[in-house]
């Protein structure tokens, strides 16, 4: 298992495989040569990390079975690469937290071939217990829940923060509950149009954020994309036939890259709204 990742190395040695740790910090091209020299069978990378490997080595060591995306969500033109870039290997897809991890596991296949709103995050592993709360928010439970905060009561189940609806025994994420965008009588939850505007020709990845409006009070709705210069013009005519008509944005805009922040290089969408705004 070639990572940085602590709670992907810990699991792996108690496996009884190896964990194979690059130099944390590592520049892309060095973190795909160590990888290759290692003869790694399995690693776990950030959609964003991989993003950045890709670009320096367009294809991963033939030796790879399974390449793991998490701590993000995987946009579709990553899912695609990382596909193409390790043919003989499984991309999947984890959903997981710091209080409990794994949680659910999709295939880049089953990810890629979903069209309904929202995010397919997989079923449920065996043990981990999910409940949808009334507001549309998942609350986790299982063994491998942690036991709790320090100086706080025991936790029997977490709240995600994280909104989310069934497919059959599938979990699929529709938002997080504190970027709900507010539009006259309408709530506006990105994450639920995000993965489909993603995984429209050319968009590489997609976000939508509200800029306060001090006129109406609502917010201005603003799709933020990474593509060519001509991507606002054609997405005006195709969003119609994918989005719902509350969630249209007021304004496109191309960004050479979406913002991130951590090691995890999770979207900053304070950092995003700021962009925007000006």
């Amino acid at each position: 298992m070639h990572t940085d990742q602590l709670m992907l190395g810990l699991p792996t040695l108690i496996s009884g495989a190896r964990w194979s740790m690059p130099r944390l910090g590592c520049p892309p091209a060095e973190f795909a040569r160590s990888m290759r020299e290692r003869r790694a069978t399995h690693t776990f990378c950030v959609p964003v990390h991989l993003a950045e490997i890709l670009d320096e080595t367009p294809e991963l060591p033939g030796t790879l079975r399974h390449v793991l995306l998490g701590a993000a969500p995987a946009p579709p033109a990553i899912l695609r690469r990382a596909a193409a870039a390790a043919p003989s290997a499984e991309v999947l897809s984890v959903y997981a937290m710091t209080e409990i991890l794994p949680v659910a596991i999709a295939s880049a296949e089953d990810k890629l071939a979903f069209d309904g709103p929202g995010d397919l995050l997989g079923a449920p592993l065996p043990g981990v217990g999910t409940r949808v709360a009334d507001d549309g928010e998942l609350l986790l439970s299982g063994p491998n829940l942690c036991r709790g905060y320090l100086g706080a009561d025991p936790l029997d189940e977490l709240p995600t923060g994280d909104l989310a609806r069934l497919d059959g025994e599938r979990l699929v994420l529709t938002g997080r509950k504190k970027d709900m965008l507010i539009r006259g009588k309408f709530n506006l939850y990105p994450g639920l149009y995000e993965p489909s505007i993603a995984a429209l020709p050319d968009v590489a990845e997609a976000a939508i954020v509200g800029v306060p409006d001090p006129s109406t009070g609502d917010e201005e709705v603003v799709l933020a994309v990474v593509g060519p210069a001509d991507l606002p013009g054609r997405l005006r005519r195709t969003l119609p036939d994918v989005i719902d008509h509350d969630a249209l944005p007021d304004r496109v805009v191309v960004l050479p890259e979406l913002p991130r922040s951590g090691r995890t290089r999770k979207l900053d969408r304070d950092r995003l709204r700021e962009a925007v705004a000006r």
